[in-house]
């Protein structure tokens, strides 16, 4: 099986990688890390760059997970990343939580709730 994991390149991306990594290695799955960015990769700070890539490849290949990264371009972040999960199957997707205020909850939807809404398979949401 398939642990999927939505990451972008800050702690709590990093959170939910490491939490998601060490179910994988538990559990001998697979993980799927899904990049997702809303416009030109250039311009978005969640796009993993190569050092960000690179130093998740060096970290699983010493824990020997198995895994594959998937950047993908989506406007709506958190169906890019079910599609992706359904796409391979996963058993569980794993996302990173940030602390927002209720005003700031109210102005911009969060992803991280879209995903514990839409998601058909358990969502472990992480803290760092």
């Amino acid at each position: 099986m398939t642990i999927a994991v939505a990451y972008r390149p800050d702690e709590f991306g990093r959170a939910a990688l490491d939490w998601a990594a060490a179910e994988a290695r538990t559990k001998g799955e697979s993980l799927l890390i899904i990049n997702v960015h809303r416009v030109e990769p250039r311009l978005d700070p969640g796009h993993a760059r190569g050092r960000h890539i690179q130093a998740i490849t060096e970290s699983l290949a010493i824990d020997k997970v198995p895994f594959e990264v998937r950047q993908v371009e989506g406007e709506n972040v958190s169906g890019t990343v079910l599609f992706e999960a359904e796409q391979a199957s996963a058993s569980l997707v794993v996302i990173g939580v940030r602390p927002r205020s209720p005003v700031g909850k109210i102005l911009m939807g969060s992803v991280a709730q879209q995903i514990l809404l839409d998601a058909t398979v358990p969502v472990v949401a992480v803290k760092p």
